[in-house]
């Protein structure tokens, strides 16, 4: 249940006079997040944080900062003093403002930590506002804002991002999406006939496009199913498309699977295995490149 702190509310509303009507446009690509039930973000609000469909919250990880999209609490979102300390007043937040972000079950405040280049940096303050965010590009449609979260330490914005281990979450620095590349893996299924069936999804609850599809296997030649086959049918070389060890799928190749060079995501890619002598495979991987929707 979303709680609010009611005390102070003269004071509330002469800051909601005060504040200046700054308009902060952060790339198409940053704007990513959002909170329900409320026209306006407020100073001292509990706030589920949503990032598109996924629902941020507190939530323990062995690699990287303790993130999931989990219900794991709410988020405050934290104005300063004048004097520093932390300003308890209900008060709208200007795009502007530097504010603190406090999550309600681990009792902490985000702050950047410098992990490396391709990771999102973040870590926990215990005691200490980290006063280093701004809420930029607010806008409001349905009862939820939506906006891009900005680190004025490092001057980036947080996004979504695939990432093989920690929580998906990075930086991003480009006006428009780059190209980013992810290691899938294709796991083993139950044998139905003769052939071990291997499937991997990529992309799910994102939007972007595909641009190429490596085998990553040293030694293994993967045959992707055609649509209409199955992989019952993996004997058949009609029935199948070959891609080598470390090989890339050709542009015809992605057109006959996908009926696109640079197919939509999210893909689903189903495929048998060959080894030159037999071998026991659980997992197979390969190495992607796509492409975010600005």
């Amino acid at each position: 249940m979303i709680r609010n702190r009611f005390h102070g509310v003269v004071l509330s509303a002469l800051v909601l006079i005060a504040l200046p009507a700054v308009s902060v446009a952060a790339p198409p690509a940053a704007k990513q997040w959002s909170v329900d039930k409320t026209n306006q973000i407020n100073n001292e609000t509990e706030y589920a944080l949503y990032n598109g469909g996924r629902k941020l919250g507190y939530d323990n990880r062995t690699f990287g900062v303790d993130l999931g999209w989990v219900n794991g609490g709410f988020f405050f979102f934290v104005l300063k003093r004048p004097d520093g300390g932390r300003n308890r007043d209900i008060g709208l937040i200007a795009e502007d403002d530097n504010v603190a972000i406090f999550n309600t079950k681990r009792n902490g405040y985000l702050k950047y930590y410098q992990r490396g280049d391709a990771k999102a940096e973040l870590e926990w303050s215990d005691r200490t506002p980290a006063y280093e965010w701004q809420i930029q590009d607010q806008s409001a449609s349905g009862g939820r804002v939506h906006f891009a979260l900005f680190n004025s330490r490092v001057k980036k914005y947080l996004v979504y991002q695939f990432k093989n281990y920690g929580i998906n979450l990075g930086w991003l620095t480009q006006t428009s999406p780059q190209p980013q590349s992810f290691s899938l893996a294709m796991t083993a299924q139950p044998i139905t006939n003769g052939w071990v069936p291997y499937l991997g999804t990529f992309g799910k609850n994102v939007n972007g496009n595909l641009l190429s599809v490596q085998n990553a296997s040293q030694n293994a030649t993967l045959m992707f199913v055609k649509p209409g086959q199955s992989t019952n049918n993996c004997s058949d070389p009609n029935a199948t498309l070959r891609v080598a060890p470390r090989g890339m799928m050709t542009p015809d190749q992605m057109k006959l699977l996908y009926r696109s060079a640079t197919p939509r995501l999210p893909i689903s890619f189903l495929a048998c295995l060959t080894t030159p002598t037999p071998q026991s495979i659980s997992l197979t991987f390969l190495n992607l490149t796509y492409k975010l929707d600005p």
